[in-house]
């Protein structure tokens, strides 16, 4: 028998994508829980498309198994990075997105490489993090970026590919927080804002894969 402490908080999730082009989309999600951790991990392929695909899945696929095998981010964006640029001769590259929230404490770790600004929302309050970087796969190293942020219940934490930003942040911010006012369940909020990126896109002739994965924190 193994006993543990019954975690204070517990995550639930929520995620929508639609493709630029058919029914392919080059973004992976991947969710899970483990015994004191919730993990959330997107990943775009470059381009759309099965190729994008490909690389995608690969991306996120491999991530979650080294997460689940107790790896770092760090360490996982690294053998990610020797796996693409293994994968064939021509040129792979995806980016790599994940937040680990502890639910415990709520301490939250995100990590970003080449991956579009993602948004926390804490006290009702949206704000966009992260820079912009090269995807994994393209150079012999990973340049990434790690930050550490505190959450509660009530909290969401949204993780986006760049197709959902095609008219900038400001808008999904306004929604996040009309969301949060209502503490709308995370299927609802990524449906919500994958369906309007998707008409912001077609109006303006840009389309691209478009892909929402949303994480809210609730008392245990």
């Amino acid at each position: 028998l193994l006993f543990a402490e019954k975690p204070l908080l517990r995550a639930v999730f929520g995620t929508a994508g639609a493709a630029a082009r058919g029914e392919i989309s080059g973004d992976a999600v991947q969710q899970f829980c483990s015994a004191a951790a919730a993990q959330m991990i997107l990943c775009d392929g470059m381009g759309t498309g099965r190729p994008a695909a490909v690389d995608g899945n690969l991306a996120a696929e491999l991530t979650a198994r080294l997460l689940k095998a107790g790896f770092t981010a760090e360490l996982a964006a690294r053998l990610v990075n020797v796996a693409l640029a293994l994968k064939s001769d021509e040129e792979s590259g995806a980016t790599l997105d994940l937040v680990s929230v502890d639910l415990y404490t709520g301490t939250a770790r995100l990590f970003k490489a080449g991956a579009a600004p993602g948004f926390l929302v804490h006290g009702g309050k949206a704000r966009a993090v992260g820079e912009a970087s090269l995807p994994v796969g393209i150079l012999g190293g990973v340049s990434g970026q790690s930050r550490v942020v505190h959450l509660a219940a009530g909290d969401y934490v949204v993780l986006v590919s760049d197709g959902l930003l095609v008219d900038g942040p400001g808008w999904v911010m306004q929604q996040l927080e009309l969301s949060a006012a209502k503490a709308e369940q995370p299927d609802v909020l990524a449906k919500k804002l994958v369906e309007a990126a998707r008409a912001r896109a077609v109006q303006r002739g840009r389309p691209d894969d478009i892909t929402a994965a949303v994480l809210r924190l609730e008392n245990s």
